[in-house]
């Protein structure tokens, strides 16, 4: 290689490097400034405890889904010389904030102190909603069922509850998650941050599949909250919606006892005789179809098992005694499967 060529070498080289290096700087900036979600409405409780790291900090807030990487947040923390700044405190973040902000918020010590945290499980119903903010003094006995049992919602301002039936409550739509309130929030102010989370969490992707099979989100909220409370864990969830949408297509009962459960209150995994001879619109061993409104609150992997059932020759299906769940094609199979795993 000539002295000409060993040159030109070194300057393309140089040129490469340079630009690498402002590539990956701008795209840093880029992540540092566009927030973990910019569609998200949710408010985080973020505890940073006293004499943590800036590292540990890093990795609680991308655990918590606040940010998109830690490492993002070390580097913004050492450009700007903050790491002896940042105070230890209790603080509400959101994922739609940049790492700017969420850093300010940090250095500036604005912690809260009187927001009540309330946490929904997957499957709760309505009736336990209310009981769990009865609890927490956020609202009267009885208050919560009551708002949803009036309708006392201006309903149309929410496009998915378009095909709600006008007699049939909310329950469905209130999205299971850890919430925060003020002591003052009135029961409008609670049902209302509760859908507009339902509204985010199902996403377009979710709506467009819903509508391209024929369904309504009422009808796909029906058959999730059933297979949330018949699932023993998230993994089953889709086989279970195989053996229920392979039971519609022929017109075949569900035959589920979380349905039984519902109008008996008994809560037993398995359905008594006399159970089974309930005459109830949600007897789903006396009836074909689904019931006529959901049985709970179902969480997002129920949502998406209902809508992405996974395809199998399935009919039966029974949960064992240590909850895991057992699947059969025909009837004759399905009483082996019971001898075996419920006597």
């Amino acid at each position: 290689m000539n002295k000409k060529k060993l040159i030109l070498t070194f300057i393309v080289f140089i040129f490469s490097l340079v630009f690498i290096v402002a590539g990956s700087y701008g795209y840093i900036q880029y992540t540092i400034n566009k927030p973990c979600d910019t569609e998200s409405i949710l408010e985080k409780k973020f505890i940073v405890q006293s004499g943590e790291s800036v590292n540990q900090i890093a990795i609680n807030l991308e655990k918590a889904e606040i940010i998109s990487g830690s490492d993002f947040f070390k580097i913004y923390v050492w450009q700007k010389k903050l790491a002896n700044k940042l105070q230890a405190g209790n603080y509400i973040l959101s994922p739609s904030m940049p790492i700017p902000e969420i850093t300010n918020l940090l250095v500036g010590g604005k912690i809260v102190s009187n927001e009540i945290q309330i946490t929904i499980p997957e499957g709760f119903s309505n009736q336990e909603i209310d009981e769990r903010f009865f609890e927490n003094d956020l609202i009267e006995e009885k208050e919560f069922i009551t708002f949803n049992e009036n309708n006392s919602l201006n309903l149309s301002e929410y496009e998915f509850l378009q095909d709600k039936p006008e007699k049939i409550n909310l329950q469905g739509y209130y999205f299971p998650d850890t919430y925060y309130y003020y002591p003052d929030a009135t029961i409008e102010d609670i049902a209302k941050k509760m859908l507009a989370n339902f509204d985010q969490k199902l996403s377009p992707e979710l709506r467009a599949a819903i509508k391209k099979q024929n369904k309504s989100i009422f009808e796909i909220l029906i058959l999730a909250s059933i297979i949330e409370k018949e699932a023993g864990f998230t993994e089953d969830m889709a086989k279970i919606s195989s053996v229920f949408h392979n039971r519609l297509e022929i017109n075949y009962p569900l035959e589920s006892d979380a349905t039984i459960n519902y109008i008996t209150g008994s809560g037993r995994s398995q359905s008594t005789y006399e159970d089974l001879k309930v005459d109830s619109p949600y007897n789903t061993y006396k009836y074909a179809g689904l019931p006529p409104s959901p049985i709970c609150n179902p969480g997002l992997d129920a949502i998406k098992a209902a809508i992405y059932p996974i395809e199998t020759d399935y009919f039966f299906f029974l949960t064992a005694s240590d909850r895991k769940t057992i699947f059969s094609k025909t009837y004759a199979e399905h009483l082996k499967n019971s001898s075996k795993y419920l006597n």
